[in-house]
């Protein structure tokens, strides 16, 4: 009977299990660094970008402060493209519903256009980006023809996961289908309506992370060379960090490649 027992347990485990990982993978597609062919949608790729955390010595126990780390550093080194544009015109959808408190819901909106005019500031009206006008309690990336912003379930090392799908041919080839980027809602949150350059020490700030993420939407790569360690496209966040909130020259250099 206790062996009986014993294999029920284990096979209730490994679908338990097998949920969880699908739930986090649109189209059965692995939430890790990557292309992959979508399955369900023949003539599209799938680019995934883990933005992680920098590895770093254990976590300070020091209590959380506002941190104004400014002016922010610039930085030459030129950001390589993915491999995609965003069209002429391109709209995206919120979920405040799954915004964390530390944030405010209220503040998404405002966030996502900062982060948004960064790029499009440097693009001159190449590509106009607006907001729908209704929002979307969807809180994890599947290919449904939105382009959402939420806090959902990642896996556990990363700050956020961007998906992008592309067209790989006929007149399309090369031009994003859809941007879904997902928060990872059990890290610590944070931004300062009054001042985005000040932020918690102990926190990764919002909107510094999601302007790295946007980067991605309009095509460019991550960089994980230390010399791009000042660029807003490095491939990792920190905890009080505010300096991607604005472009290195090396960022705008590489989208210009992107949309001359």
């Amino acid at each position: 009977m206790k062996k009986i027992l014993a294999i029920l347990f284990s096979f209730l485990f490994l679908f338990s299990f097998s949920i969880t990982v699908f739930a986090q993978s649109p189209n059965g597609i692995p939430e890790k660094n990557g292309d992959y062919q979508d399955p369900d949608h023949p003539g599209l790729r799938v680019r995934v970008f883990v933005h992680s955390p920098k590895p770093s010595k254990p976590e300070s126990t020091q209590s959380p402060s506002l941190v104004c780390p400014t002016p922010d550093p610039d930085s030459n080194a030129v950001v390589p493209p993915a491999g995609w544009k965003l069209p002429s015109t391109w709209t995206y959808t919120l979920n405040p519903s799954s915004v964390p408190s530390s944030v405010g819901s209220a503040n998404l909106a405002a966030i996502t256009n900062n982060a948004f005019t960064q790029w499009t500031n440097v693009l001159g009206g190449k590509v106009t980006i607006s907001k729908t006008s209704s929002n979307t309690r969807t809180d994890r990336a599947r290919y449904d023809r939105q382009n959402i912003i939420a806090w959902g379930r990642t896996s556990a090392s990363a700050l956020a996961v961007t998906y992008t799908w592309y067209y790989t041919s006929g007149s399309l080839a090369g031009q994003a289908a859809e941007e879904d980027t997902i928060f990872n809602k059990k890290y610590p949150w944070f931004w300062n309506s009054l001042n985005f350059a000040c932020t918690d020490s102990n926190s990764y700030d919002a909107q510094d992370i999601l302007t790295h993420e946007i980067g991605h939407w309009f095509g460019l790569n991550d960089t994980y060379d230390e010399v791009f360690i000042d660029n807003t496209m490095y491939g990792y966040g920190l905890k009080g960090e505010t300096k991607k909130d604005t472009l290195t020259t090396g960022d705008t250099l590489g989208v210009w490649a992107i949309y001359p």
